[in-house]
C-alpha cells in the first residue's frame, strides 16, 4: 500500500508531517534515486526511500517515554564544545533505536526534571505548538519570597525580558527551605529560557529548576537520570487531549 512521502517520513521519526515536507522541499529526500516532490507517494515495501544518504525505516514501533534529565546534560544531538547529551545518556541506559527519539520542548543545562521522548513526530510536534497551550509545571528555588504584587504581576499583566512580555498560567509558594524560598510554576508557553527570564525580570536568580511534569505526564519518582516507557493509558491521555 503507498502512502504520501510526508506520512512515511513522520511514521520513522524525522518528524511533524509538515516538518516532513519542509525536509522534502531541501531535496535531501530520494525515492529509488530520484528528488523526492511534496505529495509523492511511496511503498515502504518496493520502494528506496533515503535522507540524507541513508536508508531509513517506517516499521518501528512507536515509543514513548519519560526521561529524567540531570543538571548539566545538554539537550541536543550533538554539543560543540564535546559536552555530554541527553543522547548519550540514552546510549548508556541500551535504549532501543534511540537514535530515533526526539525530545520534545527542551531544559536548559543547568536545568533537570522531565523530558519527553518519542518518535512519533506527529505527536512531539503538537505537544510543542503554541495554538495547544500544554501545561508545564516546573519546581523553582530563590533567594528571598516573592510579594503578592509580584506574583500577580508575572501571571497577570507578564514581564518584559528581552522585548518580550513573559506571563506564567500560575504561580503557587510551596515551602521555605533555609533561608531559600521554593515555588511552583505553570506554563503554557514555550519561550526559550522564559521561567528564568521571568525571574531574571524581578531581579532574581533561579537557583534550581526543575520540570514536574508535562501536559498529563508527571515526573513522580523516576530517579536522576533514568528513563521509563510511558504506559498505553498516559500515552492514550496525551492523544485525546489533541483530538
Amino acid at each position: 500500500m503507498k502512502i504520501r512521502i510526508n506520512r512515511y517520513l513522520a511514521e520513522c521519526g524525522v518528524g511533524s508531517r509538515r516538518q516532513c515536507d519542509e525536509v522534502i522541499l531541501s531535496g535531501k529526500v530520494l525515492i529509488n534515486g530520484e528528488v523526492a516532490q511534496i505529495g509523492a507517494q511511496v511503498d515502504k515495501d518496493t520502494d528506496e526511500i533515503l535522507l540524507d544518504g541513508k536508508k531509513i525505516l517506517s516499521d518501528l514501533q512507536k515509543r514513548y517515554y519519560a526521561y529524567h534529565k540531570t543538571k548539566g546534560a545538554i539537550v541536543s544531538r550533538s554539543d560543540e564544545n564535546g559536552r555530554a547529551t541527553i543522547y548519550d545518556a540514552l546510549k548508556k541506559l541500551n535504549v532501543e533505536n534511540y537514535e530515533a527519539l526526539k525530545y520534545v520542548g527542551r531544559l536548559d543545562f543547568n536545568s533537570e526534571g522531565l523530558l519527553l521522548l518519542t518518535n512519533d513526530g506527529d505527536l512531539a510536534f503538537t505537544l510543542t505548538h503554541p495554538k495547544f497551550q500544554v501545561k508545564k509545571v516546573y519546581f523553582v528555588k530563590i533567594g528571598r519570597e516573592l510579594g503578592i504584587a509580584e506574583m500577580k504581576k508575572i501571571v497577570e499583566t507578564g514581564v518584559v525580558s528581552e522585548g518580550e512580555n513573559l506571563k506564567a498560567a500560575a504561580v503557587r509558594f510551596k515551602f521555605r527551605d533555609g533561608d531559600k524560598f521554593c515555588y511552583e510554576m505553570d506554563l503554557c508557553e514555550g519561550k526559550n529560557r522564559q521561567v528564568r527570564r521571568i525571574f531574571e525580570a524581578l531581579g532574581e536568580k533561579v537557583i534550581q529548576l526543575k520540570r514536574l511534569s508535562f501536559a498529563s505526564v508527571k515526573l513522580g519518582d523516576l530517579p536522576y537520570g533514568k528513563i521509563r516507557e510511558l504506559s498505553q493509558a498516559e500515552v492514550e491521555a496525551l492523544k485525546n487531549k489533541f483530538q
